[in-house]
């Protein structure tokens, strides 16, 4: 095979046409690599964002989240064979020659998952809802590794959170936007991995499943009292907060719910800072902003370059090859909305998630 199938950036903001189908060459592996068979791939709101904000030219492979079946493997790498079945995530919108909306997809083992294709259903999801489950398709797999990489790092650099359960079982984490996929995937490792108790905001259609996943409570957004019923229940317990919706509104509430709490430190997932928001001169809790693509321990652009530090690097990896792999069996998905296959459906998708269509959900389609 010479050529494959991808699906590019067109420069163009019009509705409808941020994307196209292309061809691309075959891609080649370095020796730390691994190469695979795209099945299904999910769309996130940083694929749109990307487009608009120009943070990567016009031809750029598009996409972040892509599961498949490995077809090669770098002689450097452990613990990946040809045939397993993957999930991994890419800063995708970004370069020429990668991307997740490829029909090869190019993935670094420290942001790539192996699951158990005994697990896996021998059919496709069928076009429209499919019910959060255990992972159990590609479909599910692709929906989960952007977010599972970002909560990686938000709590293992950014909070700093010790994986004891015993000395976390009465210390809470705030998780403003619990119906994002960040947030589901968030609550799920705050309590597996790290035994924290959690408290979440979401529209009160979801505050079910979120309990369900593990959240201890749940609170509404859109009430005006919102910050005071936090600090109610919380009692002064709220050691770590993370903002998955990250704009000045929602990180003020996040920042508010917390006064009077011993909170160490602040996360959020857009580049905000303490100098954002109002906050009580005597606070001395740490504020920081997690970028998942430094994971891969190479600098990105995001209109400046951005360097990850070598303590990043470790406590990721400390996440991502110890903590992590004897919970992924039990990890959900989000609840799935499938899209019909091929690339022809990412433009529709982008277009759902540009308008804010998407809440409780994360947009999936196979490949054709």
């Amino acid at each position: 095979m010479s050529s494959i199938k991808i699906c590019v950036s067109t420069g163009s903001e019009s509705k409808g046409e941020l994307t196209t189908i292309s061809s691309g060459d075959f891609p080649q592996i370095n020796d730390d690599q691994i190469l695979f068979k795209g099945v299904a791939y999910a769309l996130n709101p940083t694929d749109w964002k990307h487009m608009l904000n120009h943070w990567g030219a016009p031809g750029s492979i598009s996409g972040s989240d892509a599961a498949g079946i490995v077809t090669q493997v770098g002689k450097n790498v452990k613990g990946f064979e040809v045939g397993d079945y993957v999930s991994t995530t890419l800063h995708g919108n970004y370069r020429p020659d990668r991307g997740a909306f490829a029909e090869y997809v190019i993935a670094d083992p420290v942001i790539t998952i192996k699951y158990d294709k005994t697990k896996f259903l021998a059919e496709p999801l069928s076009a429209g809802q499919t019910d959060s489950s255990i992972i159990n398709s590609f479909e599910g797999a692709a929906a989960i590794t952007l977010s599972l990489a970002t909560v990686g790092l938000s709590f293992s650099n950014s909070l700093k959170i010790k994986p004891n359960k015993a000395e976390n079982a009465s210390k809470y984490i705030l998780i403003w936007g619990g119906a994002t996929s960040t947030g589901i995937v968030g609550i799920q490792i705050a309590k597996l991995v790290y035994g924290l108790k959690v408290i979440t905001t979401a529209s009160k259609k979801h505050h079910e499943f979120l309990k369900s996943l593990g959240a201890d409570e749940t609170f509404d957004y859109r009430e005006s009292n919102v910050v005071d019923q936090i600090k109610k229940v919380a009692n002064g317990k709220i050691y770590y907060a993370l903002d998955t919706v990250a704009n000045n509104e929602t990180f003020q509430q996040t920042y508010d719910a917390t006064i009077g709490s011993p909170t160490e430190a602040f996360d959020n997932l857009l580049s905000l800072t303490k100098e954002d928001i109002k906050t009580e001169s005597d606070n001395h809790s740490r504020f920081a902003s997690s970028l998942v693509y430094l994971v891969d321990g190479k600098p990105h652009s995001l209109g400046s370059v951005i360097y990850p530090t070598q303590e990043l690097l470790d406590d990721y990896h400390q996440f991502w090859y110890e903590l992590l792999p004897p919970y992924v069996p039990y990890l959900k998905n989000p609840n799935l909305r499938v899209l019909k296959p091929g690339f022809k459906s990412v433009n529709e998708g982008l277009e759902l998630l540009r308008d804010d269509k998407i809440s409780g959900e994360k947009l999936v389609f196979r490949f054709e």
